[in-house]
């Protein structure tokens, strides 16, 4: 289990009455309701830039499956699920811009050699 932190943080008094409301729907404390809370917003939010970077190229799934803390085969259905293709580009360089690697000339492949990239 991860260390727990003591954070304090001020909201409007509706968007407490909200959380008050959750907790009490949830039969949870307040703490426990803003913990909650937080977790699934940033799982949302976090899920949203990376298939957004995921959808413009500028990140593999790999990488995606990484941020999100999951492996390939869920990866595959969250990207499934929001209706994005699996890109089957091996050539997305590694955080940053989809760039186009070179491929080796026959007689590098033959020796197995690469071209530098």
């Amino acid at each position: 289990m991860d260390p727990v932190r003591r954070v304090n943080t001020t909201m409007p008094e509706s968007l407490l009455r909200r959380v008050d409301l959750y907790s009490e729907l949830n039969l949870e404390d307040r703490a426990t309701a803003i913990r909650q809370l937080v977790a699934e917003g940033l799982r949302i939010k976090l899920q949203d830039a990376v298939l957004d970077r995921y959808r413009k190229r500028s990140m593999t799934l790999r990488q995606a499956a990484e941020m999100l803390g999951v492996t390939y085969l869920e990866m595959d259905e969250i990207l499934r699920e929001n209706g994005i293709p699996l890109m089957d580009d091996p050539n997305i360089a590694r955080g940053g811009s989809a760039k186009k690697r070179r491929r080796p000339h026959a007689a590098q492949k033959r020796l197995g050699l690469r071209r530098a990239l």
